[in-house]
């Protein structure tokens, strides 16, 4: 009685059965047919983080609006802070300087 002996782990890996169109068109699904879109535009930090919010006018808490708007004051601030901070960390944020087209 004859053993069958058994692929090598690194032939097991290798041999996956598909054709090399269906290898294609997987690759292609996962890491796109194309090449990878511009970079997008710098971004610039406001100085003004409640300023939007601010327009719509006081919040409607009765009694409570100036202490309200202290705290939503602050949450904006924190809120740009941390944008900033993951702006800058993937190199993001802009000068007035990236606004000239011919730079």
């Amino acid at each position: 009685m004859t053993k069958k002996r058994k692929n090598s782990r690194t032939r097991r890996l290798g041999d996956n059965g598909r054709s090399p169109e269906l290898d294609k068109e997987v690759r292609e699904f996962w890491h796109g047919a194309s090449a990878l879109p511009d970079s997008p535009a710098k971004i610039h930090v406001t100085e003004e983080a409640a300023a939007v919010i601010r327009s719509l006018g006081d919040p409607p808490l009765a009694g409570q609006s100036e202490s309200a708007e202290h705290y939503f004051e602050a949450v904006y601030q924190r809120s740009v802070a941390l944008a900033s901070a993951l702006a800058a960390a993937a190199e993001m944020v802009g000068d007035d300087d990236d606004d000239d087209p011919n730079n």
